[in-house]
């Protein structure tokens, strides 16, 4: 488990070191869905979005389901790390919204 913990810190870590290009989307989490998704009301946004509120799953980070024994402790972790956090988000996909998030995949 504190490997896990150490993983996802280190993945979150590297995330953020990603450079936003600033017209994109920026915005302040308002709520953590699970221990890779999370919903970010827009401050600001480039034409392409519409929504004010977005649920934004996270890049290249995958987390376990709320439904197994770690999803609890995933989303605590998230929860504690990006609840209420000023974002900058960049579109990290070409080919068009996230299936799973149901919006746009971001990276943060």
């Amino acid at each position: 488990m504190k490997l896990f913990h150490l993983l996802l810190l280190a993945l979150l870590l590297l995330s953020s070191l990603a450079v936003a290009t600033p017209d994109e989307a920026v915005g302040r989490v308002t709520k953590v869905v699970d221990g890779d998704t999370i919903d970010v009301q827009l401050q600001s946004h480039d034409s392409r979005i519409s929504e004010g509120t977005i649920r934004v799953r996270l890049a290249a980070l995958d987390s376990t389901e709320m439904g197994t024994p770690q999803g609890p402790p995933s989303k605590d972790y998230t929860t504690k790390w990006l609840q209420s956090a000023i974002v900058s988000l960049d579109i990290d996909d070409k080919t068009g919204k996230d299936p799973y998030a149901g919006g746009w995949p971001w990276s943060i």
